[in-house]
């Protein structure tokens, strides 16, 4: 099978039922099958010569737990980032209104909140939260 997004999904299903999988890598089959003419029955049979001859590029499968483990931390690096444009947004916007305030304990939400009412100007250019 040739690596795509569900490639561990399927990998995973597959692999109690078979003696051996093997999971081409597509940048490489690219490179060795490139064609004008492509559809899935002309891939599938380049496919089965490459392995045929023993030249198919092979893509390593991490084990599933490494696999699950990395993608929650892509996922926990997504939230970090997006977490960090957010405060420097807010911040940002406080220092454009001029208002004062104190960066250690501007994103715990009870000084926000107090911030926000004891600051008319900021209250009347933005409206209230």
């Amino acid at each position: 099978m040739e690596a795509t997004i569900f490639s561990g999904w399927i990998y995973d299903h597959l692999l109690p039922h078979a003696t051996q999988i093997k999971v081409a890598h597509p940048l490489m089959l690219r490179a060795i099958a490139a064609a004008k003419k492509k559809n899935d029955q002309i891939d599938a049979s380049k496919n089965a010569d490459c392995l045929r001859c023993d030249f198919l590029p092979e893509s390593h499968m991490m084990p599933r737990e490494i696999r699950d483990r990395r993608r929650t931390l892509r996922y926990r690096h997504l939230l970090v980032r997006q977490m960090v444009q957010m405060k420097n947004r807010v911040s940002g916007l406080l220092m454009e209104t001029g208002v004062e305030y104190n960066k250690q304990r501007l994103h715990k939400v009870s000084y926000f909140r107090e911030l926000l009412s004891s600051n008319e100007e900021f209250i009347r250019a933005y409206g209230r939260c």
